[in-house]
Parts: structure tokens; C-alpha cells; sequence
């Protein structure tokens, strides 16, 4: 542990900090000082402000009150990249990785610029770095492939990388290992001791004596102790943060089962994906604990007992054996199964604490199929009965609760129905030392009460004073059995290490995603689509030659500019996290205005193509507002501007006119080589949104806000000026494809675009985007534009009714829908049964 020195320079000073959230005063004029050179850790239980402060201190919070001294500069508030350029670098207990970019993609936005390479040196400089550091993680993977211990690792890269003058570590080491750890630690008193000041939050207290030089406990939104940590006990420490004695963390194990007791639970040469021949049993009134080097089978068998995976071996339940086939199956048994990944796996965020604990025991709580509520009431506190669960009543949804009151929730959940087996997955993860003493009540109480209670947890102290028996695995076997006196600290973590050959298996193998990095890498589907287009033309010719003539062929072409152009800008909405209904309307609007100059000559028609993009652009500027500013619905936001521009076109033409002279209609219908002029500045635009989507700084960050708001604005993107952006360049996108239209038609009607708004929806999903935002390919769209106008040309060709169209687009959406959803599920199916086979 460092000494303090006489006089220490200050790196961070959060001095006075206000927060304040409905009904909740976060943060109640705390003042920390972060000295250079030392480790500073923040404690408090869950929902005493920590994250809150750090927060502000990061940019992604915004503080009532108070004063920020960073670098020294003072801000009354600050934002994510200004902090970051200043030296500030946080890694957030949930890692801030937006899903839909690569890994490099995300690092780079996580960096400062001035520490960022070029594009064409990332891969390389990437690949480099994650090896200095014992990482073996692909960079072209996708941030949503890795695991939320490789996030973990990811995310910790990036703040070394950035050479922090201050790095923010929010529970590090809740998804990592004990070698994990020892990494991490390694690595920060390397930076300690070139002068860094680390902030360090945890609810492990034996990491705080072992890697912290200093503390501040807040309790309820107020500081309530600082000072060295050389000066507290652990006990002190715990005390400051809960605000009472704990006169045992842990309740009394179970005495030694008789020889001649059936197990309640017996698990007999399991084996799976990753694991083999293992046995152990659980007797009434035990809790056995599930240990070794993170990635030696241990997880994988517990979730095998759940019903996951097992591929032979037997499992008995009180004396009997049982299926544990599937899920189902094992849930049948009376085997509950609580996973670590509480809101991404096990739970319904923006769900009621209600629904989400009765969820399993729909049979108990609707018997008739019907919502019965007050049953459900009576379920919900029947199964928190004695937790604790902070919240105000339990309609909250349990995305807005604390990570101790929502591992409540689950615990509460896995009580319902009266369960023989439970298996619990770090059951303490990102909990509190209070929420913790209360979580070991519970599982004692369930154990006492004759359940079999199986706890897998990365925490060799918690292993120690909760278990009756801890079980360490090793390549996928059963290394050590300790029972008594034999489980202690030291005892499971020489028996996980000390027997493994795979050390630092969970650094040096994580797993390597292979993806291509090619100018046009994942350009797959533009081809297909533009495949599909040149089938159906061959089809077509062999019916009617007449379809490959060049004037159907350039009629074609030109009218799929338009679709192009419509396309191209519900994608940029689409992307981040949108939808945008007005883009029919807009087309129409700027048809409508240039047909005012189209008979004045080519000079006039020009001023009036800037009016039609201006008033395109002015829509998408209202819209981003309603949407940024007022916080409507995208969907609600865009039909209400939607029918006011439809309106205004009407207004302007009530009938059609404004006819285009021959003049005109014949330069706005030059070809080169066969090839309109308009649909060759439309795939120039294509082209151009795909480098700008994929190749740049804004597009990273137009990817990264629809893929997730929260994580986009801890890694610096302004999300609300990016959507708003994004609505500005879908109108001017829209004008442009208007005056397309009136290139073609050579009047104005207001009347004759309202199809194009689900024509460009048809066009973004049959291109592949998420319509839940964070990915899309410009280029795919521009294909997609080419095959529906391919498909609605064709038809009059082979004799196919014009409603035909309709049928066929449906069919396109309803195939690129399910097409990606195989994909998706085969490619997780083959990544978990790769994982379980290393594990």
C-alpha cells in the first residue's frame, strides 16, 4: 500500500454535489477529493449514490448543484468527451459498449481523439494492444457476440489505452475471476505509481484493504466517513456503510448430514458440453458451492442440472431420478435455476416487480388464464416477505431498482412454487454488504427448509461463510471436494489454481470471433437483393423481350432512384432507434414547391429545388424536436407532421399542375451510358452514406444511439443531437427523392407519394436493418430499391395483376424478417455450445 505522502496533488474534487431524482435526493452535497498517486475507493450500499457521483464526474450525469475540478479546470457540469479529453477514463459496472458495433469501432469512440489511430491502422493498433495485455479478442467482433466478462475486459482495455491522468473503476470485478483480478490490480498500481488517482468502487471489502490507499462511505446521498483506509478494520468499514454492527455476515451452516440420509439432491456422472463424469450430492439443510478458475465447467454444469446442455449422467431429486432434458422439464422436476445475468437473461426490465415474480407461477397466479391481480399481489409479497426489496410500491418496474432489491426480486421469484432444487448464479453480483447479510438468510432459510441449494459464485470469502461443502472444478471435472474446516479462502483458491492447466484461461482465452474486414465486408445482402433483381429481369425478358429494351430499362433505373433515395432516408432514422412517417409527405411537399418554378427554364427550377430541400429539411428539424425536446414517440412525432405537411401540399396544389417544360423534363432525364443521371447521384448518395455509417467518427456514433441511448452517451455520443441530425438528413433526403418524382412526372401532385412511406420501410427491412435501431447498410437499401421497382416493372410484363406488388413486397418483408431470425438463432445456439465445449 502506497504511504501518503506530505503533500499530494489533487486530480479530481467534486466539491458540494447535488442530485436529485422524483422523490429521491441522490446525492445530498457530497464532497470528494481525489489525490494523484493513490487508490480512492467509494463505497456505500446500492442506491447511496456512488454511481450517481461518478456519473457526474464522467459527464453522463448532470449535477443540480455543485463544482467539478478536473485538470485544472472547474465545471459546473461536463460532458462524457470533455471529461475523457481531460484525463477522465470510466469503466461503468455495466460496461458502456453499444451492441451493434465491432470492437474496434467501440474502442474508438471510447478513446480521446488525440489518442485515437487512424481507420487504417485501428485493426492493427487494436490487435497489438489487446496482446500487450493478455486479451485474445477479435476486434473486428461484434460488441453484442462477447460476454459480459470480455465487455468487462474490453471496456478496462480502452481506459488504459487512453492513459488516464484519473481512471473511475465501477465494480471491475464483479464479472471477472480471481485471475481477472489479479490482472486488473497489477495493472492499476502500475498506474499508481506513474502518478494516476484511481477511483475505485466496489461492496468487496477485502479488495478495498488490498488495493486502497483511501475511502469516502456515502450513506443515503451524504458522505458519513473518510479517511485511510490503514485506519479501518474491516468490521469499521462495513458498519460506516450500513450504518449498524454486523455481528455475523454469515448464518450458522448446517450440522453434518447422517451417513444413511438420502440427498436431496444427487448429480451422478453429469456430463455436457465442457464438462465430464461429474458427481457430487447436496443433503438436506446444505448449501453447496460451486467453484474454480472461471471457464473449468462449473457454470456450465449448473446450468446442465437446469436443464441446459446435459448430454448424459443422471440427476436425482430427493431419491428419485428426473428429467432434465430441457428447461421445462428440469422447472417440472421442481429445479429452479436463478441466472447471474439478472436483466439480461432472467428478467422483464420495464416490467413490474409483480409481473416479474409471479412470472414462473402463471398456473398459481391466473389458474383460470385470467389476470387475477389480487392473487398476484399476495404471490408477489409472499415471495419478498423478509427481503427487504426497496421500492416504493410493486407496480416499479424492476429495471428502476437497485441490483440488490432486483437479485430480491429473483430470490423471490425462485421461492414461488415451492422449489425441491435451487441454483443460484452469483447471487450477490453487484450487491451491497447490507442487501448481502439478507440474501444469506435467505438461502440458509431455503436450505433449513429442505431445499436443495446449489450456489455457483466467483467469491472465495462468500464460498467460505456460506457453504456447508464447496465442490472446485478443473477442466471440466471435479478437482476437489472440501467439506468442514477445509473450506476456507485459501483452501478453494489453491485448489482452482494450484490444479489448473489453464491458467489465466479466462484472459488469455477469450474467445476469437473471426469476421471479414474487406472495404465491403457484410455487403452480403446488397448482393442477394441485387441477385434477385437480375433474376427476375432474366424471367421477365424470356416472357417479354420488350422488359430489357433501354428505354424500359432506363425507365426502370430512373424509378428506382426514387425508391433509393426514400430508402436512404428511413434508414438514418431507422438506425437510431426511429421510424419516420412523414417521408411520403415530404416527397409530395417538394414536388409540389419545384413545380412552381418548372416552367420558368432550368435557372428558376434550381431556385426551387433548394426551397423543396429546405422545406425538406425543416420537417426532419421539426420532427428531431418533437422528438429530441419533447420526447414524443418517433411513431407519434412523424404521423402528426406527416398530415400537417400533406395538408400544406394540398394548400399549395389542390389539383395537379405545374407542368415542366420539354426543355427541362429533357435535361432532368439526361443518361450516360444508358444510366439516368438521377439514379447514378442516387447511388452516389448511397455510397456516401455507407462510408459516413461505417467508416466514420458520426457514423460510429449514429450506430451506437440506436443500438443504445444509455451506453451511447457514456461513450460520448450527444444522442439527442444525433437523432436529431439523423431527422434532419431523412427530410432532405425526402425533398431530394421529391424532386426526382417531379423529374419523372413533370407536374405536381400532392397526392401522388403516400405510398413511398411503406415503400421505404419495405425497402429498409428487406435490406437487413434493425428496426430496433443500431445497424443498416446503405448500400443494401440501394439494392432493395432496385428489386421493388425491379418487381412492380416487371409485373404488367408477366401479365401479373398491379395488386400483385403488394403480395410480393409482403413476402420480401415477412422472408428478410424470419430470414435473420434463423441466422441469428442458429449462430447463438453454435456460439453457446462452442463456449460450453471451451468452458
Amino acid at each position: 500500500m502506497n504511504q501518503i505522502p506530505t503533500a499530494v496533488a489533487s486530480a479530481l474534487t467534486l466539491t458540494d454535489i447535488t442530485k436529485t431524482y422524483p422523490g429521491v435526493k441522490a446525492l445530498d452535497g457530497v464532497t470528494v477529493d481525489v489525490a494523484a498517486g493513490r487508490v480512492h475507493a467509494v463505497l456505500g450500499e446500492n442506491g447511496a449514490g456512488k454511481s450517481t457521483l461518478v456519473g457526474i464526474a464522467a459527464g453522463s450525469v448532470v449535477p443540480d448543484a455543485g463544482a467539478i475540478g478536473l485538470a485544472g479546470r472547474t465545471y459546473e457540469r461536463i460532458q462524457p468527451r470533455e471529461a475523457r479529453e481531460a484525463g477522465l477514463a470510466i469503466v461503468y459496472q455495466t460496461p458502456a459498449l453499444a451492441p451493434s458495433l465491432s470492437v474496434v469501432d467501440a474502442m474508438m469512440l471510447l478513446l480521446p481523439e488525440s489518442k485515437r489511430p487512424t481507420r487504417r491502422a485501428a485493426h492493427g493498433w487494436l490487435t497489438r494492444l489487446f496482446s500487450s495485455l493478455s486479451l485474445s479478442i477479435d476486434p473486428a467482433a461484434a460488441v453484442s457476440s462477447l460476454s459480459l466478462r470480455e465487455a468487462h475486459l474490453v471496456e478496462i482495455a480502452a481506459a488504459l489505452a487512453s492513459e488516464p491522468s484519473v481512471l473511475v473503476l465501477d465494480e471491475p470485478t464483479e464479472a471477472l475471476g480471481p485471475e481477472e483480478t489479479a490482472w486488473l490490480f497489477e495493472r492499476v498500481t502500475a498506474l499508481v505509481a506513474e502518478g494516476v488517482a484511481v477511483i475505485y468502487i466496489t461492496h468487496r471489502i477485502p479488495e478495498v484493504i488490498e488495493i486502497a490507499d483511501d475511502l469516502s462511505v456515502l450513506r443515503d446521498g451524504k458522505v458519513v466517513g473518510r479517511g485511510r483506509v490503514a485506519d479501518f478494520t474491516a468490521d469499521q468499514i462495513v458498519k460506516l456503510i450500513i450504518g449498524r454492527s454486523l455481528e455475523t455476515t454469515f448464518p450458522a451452516k448446517a450440522p453434518a448430514p447422517a451417513v444413511d440420509a438420502v440427498p436431496a439432491l444427487e448429480v451422478v456422472e453429469l456430463s455436457g458440453p465442457g464438462y465430464d463424469r461429474v458427481s457430487f450430492a447436496v443433503h438436506p439443510g446444505q448449501i453447496i458451492g460451486l467453484a474454480g478458475v472461471e471457464g473449468n465447467g462449473q457454470r456450465a454444469v449448473l446450468r446442465g442440472i437446469a436443464g441446459s446442455g446435459a448430454t448424459g449422467g443422471k440427476v436425482f431429486v430427493g431419491g428419485e431420478q428426473v428429467s432434465i432434458a430441457s428447461l421445462r422439464s428440469a422447472a417440472a422436476a421442481g429445479i429452479a435455476f436463478l441466472p447471474g445475468d439478472r436483466i439480461g437473461e432472467a428478467m422483464f426490465g420495464k416490467m413490474s416487480i409483480r409481473e416479474n415474480t409471479v412470472a414462473p407461477s402463471l398456473k398459481i397466479a391466473m389458474p383460470f388464464g385470467f389476470v387475477h391481480r389480487r392473487r398476484e399481489y399476495a404471490l408477489t409479497r409472499q415471495g419478498i416477505e423478509g427481503l427487504a426489496v426497496k421500492a416504493p410500491h410493486l407496480e416499479v418496474p424492476v429495471s428502476a431498482l437497485s441490483g440488490g432489491s432486483q437479485q430480491k426480486v429473483l430470490l423471490a421469484r425462485g421461492r414461488l412454487g415451492d422449489p425441491r432444487v435451487l441454483l443460484v448464479e452469483d447471487p450477490t453480483q453487484g450487491v451491497d454488504a447490507g442487501a448481502r447479510v439478507e440474501i444469506y438468510a435467505f438461502l440458509r432459510a431455503m436450505a433449513d427448509a429442505g431445499v436443495a441449494v446449489v450456489v455457483l459464485s466467483t467469491d472465495a470469502v462468500e464460498l467460505e461463510g456460506l457453504c456447508d461443502r464447496v465442490v472446485v472444478f478443473s477442466r471440466g471435472r471435479v478437482q476437489a471436494s472440501l467439506t468442514g474446516d477445509e473450506v476456507d479462502e485459501r483452501a478453494i483458491t489453491g485448489a482452482a489454481v494450484l490444479s489448473s492447466e489453464t491458467a489465466n484461461v479466462a484472459v488469455a482465452k477469450t474467445g476469437r470471433r473471426r469476421s471479414g474486414r474487406g472495404l465491403l465486408a457484410g455487403e452480403g445482402q446488397a448482393a442477394v437483393l441485387l441477385g434477385l433483381a437480375v433474376a427476375l429481369s432474366i424471367v421477365a425478358s424470356f416472357v417479354s423481350s420488350a422488359f430489357l429494351s433501354p428505354l424500359s430499362i432506363s425507365q426502370l433505373l430512373a424509378a428506382a432512384a426514387v425508391l433509393i433515395l426514400v430508402g436512404l432516408a428511413q434508414l438514418v432514422v431507422v438506425i437510431t432507434g426511429g421510424i419516420d412517417l412523414s417521408i411520403g409527405s415530404v416527397v409530395a411537399l417538394s414536388a409540389v414547391i419545384v413545380s412552381f418554378f418548372g416552367q420558368q427554364g432550368i435557372g428558376l427550377f434550381a431556385v426551387g429545388a433548394v426551397l423543396a430541400l429546405a422545406a425538406g429539411a425543416l420537417v426532419g428539424l421539426v420532427n428531431g424536436l418533437l422528438v429530441t425536446r419533447l420526447g414524443l414517440p418517433p411513431v407519434i412525432a412523424t404521423l402528426v407532421s406527416s398530415i400537417a405537411v400533406l395538408g400544406i401540399a394540398q394548400v399549395l396544389r389542390p389539383y395537379p399542375g405545374g407542368s415542366a417544360g420539354g426543355e427541362l423534363l429533357t435535361t432532368l432525364g439526361l443518361a450516360i451510358a444508358g444510366v439516368p443521371v438521377v439514379l447514378a447521384i442516387a447511388v452516389g448518395v448511397a455510397i456516401a452514406m455507407w462510408f459516413v455509417i461505417q467508416r466514420t467518427g458520426p457514423g460510429r456514433g449514429l450506430r451506437a444511439a440506436g443500438s443504445d441511448a444509455v451506453k451511447a452517451n457514456r461513450m460520448g455520443v450527444r444522442v439527442p443531437r444525433t437523432r436529431l441530425w439523423a431527422a434532419i438528413a431523412a427530410g432532405t433526403l425526402a425533398a431530394l427523392a421529391g424532386l426526382v418524382v417531379y423529374s419523372r412526372s413533370g407536374i405536381g401532385d400532392a397526392n401522388a407519394a403516400q405510398a413511398l412511406t411503406l415503400t421505404s420501410v419495405t425497402a429498409v427491412v428487406i435490406a437487413g436493418a434493425s428496426i430496433f435501431g443500431g445497424s443498416g447498410s446503405a448500400l443494401a437499401v440501394a439494392a432493395a430499391g432496385i428489386l421493388l421497382q425491379t418487381v412492380t416493372s416487371a409485373l404488367s410484363f408477366l401479365g401479373v395483376g398491379l395488386s400483385w406488388q403488394f403480395w410480393i413486397q409482403g413476402a420480401f418483408v415477412l422472408f428478410a424478417a424470419i430470414v435473420p431470425m434463423v441466422i441469428a438463432i442458429v449462430r447463438n445456439d453454435r456460439a453457446k455450445l462452442t463456449s460450453l465445449r471451451s468452458g
